[in-house]
């Protein structure tokens, strides 16, 4: 009988893209992949440590993990692993410590933990693993690693300076993906608008997606966080000339203060920033365009953030991911003194967070009356309802049947429900 494992995840796309690719070395081993909430012999746990919150979410899913499963082996994975070995006599719940690590190199440790299992396929794609961590969309990884040296990130101390795939694996995958089913690739990384860099390559993420599109007939591809100075014209034309390409796009900016983020290292200014985004709205119709925002980075006087709430509420900006800073070991801003209150932060954050709603709200408001490609990725029964994500980014609920589930659909949005989309019918299939 093959043991059953199970692979828990938190943070960022390109963790989800490592998950799957432990999905399919785990199966190359010979294990039963099941979803978290059934039981499991082996739970493997890909962490983050991008934020405090990150790090109480991994010890406690640890925690979790073996109080639900109390013979099971609990492998544990991702950046919090990696940055924080010294956490291990605080969780003695966890049997094997791996850090960030190529999904291969967890082959010996997970042959080892399946016994005598029978090896199962090596064969497995990206959307097949994917499908059997309960997602319906592929995140496909094309690069690791990062070259900035923000002053209060630790991600580039995890996963170290930037890598890209290389274009053959990644075509290779993306086109058996296509072949097994998947509708949608998020093109996903610690740093996807550095591809092909490392390489010599000025246009790599352009170019990367143009030939993707040449490759494959019907999957559409969207791309996750692209940093504003890797934002090119080139890649602004790839994305408005093929309806295959989302229209959406999340570029960070972490604040609109050039002092503060001259003090963040980030390489460029809250002008330059905004005329990248103007320039997305200006060259792509219809993009959803979000950002991120830290709040509270040390010596952020009110006038600062006044200046970042100023930046983006005159901004083409649909969406926020807001955060409150939060000191990581081993970076620059850590050892700063100048720290601003918690008190402060969350008062910031709230008022970010109203600032999200609000432009969330006339973003949607916009779309009603038009018609929008959705995968449709769950269902509710009960409700006589499908729901999934549309071209552009954004929730929608139709009535339909679970059949559908995994296939796009072209809908009619016809009102806003919550912070989503419903359309009354469906159009037409894709």
């Amino acid at each position: 009988m093959r043991k059953r494992l199970t692979v828990l995840t938190v943070g960022c796309k390109a963790n989800f893209a490592d998950s799957a690719s432990i999905v399919r070395e785990a199966v190359s081993a010979g294990f039963e992949i099941v979803p978290g909430a059934r039981p499991a012999d082996v739970v493997v746990i890909n962490t983050c440590t991008v934020t405090h919150r990150a790090d109480r979410d991994c010890r406690a899913l640890v925690r979790r993990a073996r109080r639900e499963n109390p013979g099971a082996s609990i492998l544990l994975t991702g950046c919090f692993a990696q940055i924080h070995p010294d956490a291990k006599a605080k969780l003695p719940e966890v049997d094997h410590w791996a850090g960030v690590v190529d999904a291969a190199s967890l082959g010996p440790v997970l042959r080892k933990i399946a016994g005598d299992a029978h090896e199962g396929s090596r064969g497995m794609s990206e959307f097949a693993a994917s499908l059997l961590l309960g997602h319906r969309r592929t995140f496909l990884k094309i690069q690791d690693g990062c070259d900035f040296n923000c002053s209060y990130c630790v991600v580039p101390l995890a996963r170290g300076k930037s890598r890209s795939r290389s274009e053959k694996d990644i075509i290779k995958a993306a086109v058996a993906a296509e072949s097994d089913g998947a509708r949608e690739l998020v093109l996903t990384g610690i740093h996807v608008g550095l591809y092909g860099a490392d390489r010599g390559e000025s246009e790599g993420l352009a170019r990367l997606v143009s030939v993707l599109l040449a490759e494959t007939g019907q999957v559409r591809i969207r791309l996750s966080s692209v940093e504003p100075m890797e934002i090119t014209d080139a890649l602004v034309d790839v994305i408005a000339a093929h309806p295959r390409v989302c229209r959406h796009l999340h570029i960070p900016m972490q604040s609109g203060s050039d002092r503060t983020l001259e003090r963040m290292r980030r390489p460029y200014g809250a002008r330059r920033y905004a005329a990248v985004v103007g320039n997305v709205a200006a060259g792509i119709h219809g993009v959803h365009v979000g950002a991120d925002v830290i709040a509270g980075f040390p010596g952020e006087t009110d006038a600062d953030f006044e200046e970042t709430v100023r930046v983006l509420d005159g901004l083409p900006v649909h969406y926020l991911h807001v955060f409150p800073y939060s000191p990581r070991p081993g970076t620059e801003s850590a050892g700063w003194r100048d720290d601003v209150a918690a008190s402060v932060k969350k008062e910031r954050v709230s008022r970010l967070l109203r600032l999200d709603g609000e432009k969330r709200k006339g973003y949607l408001q916009a779309q009603v009356g038009k018609e929008l490609e959705v995968l449709v990725e769950s269902a509710d029964r009960d409700r006589g309802e499908v729901s999934g994500t549309s071209g552009n980014y954004v929730e929608v609920r139709f009535p339909g049947e679970g059949r559908e589930i995994g296939e796009l659909a072209r809908v009619r949005a016809e009102s806003v429900r919550g912070k989503g989309l419903y359309g009354n019918r469906e159009v037409r299939n894709v």
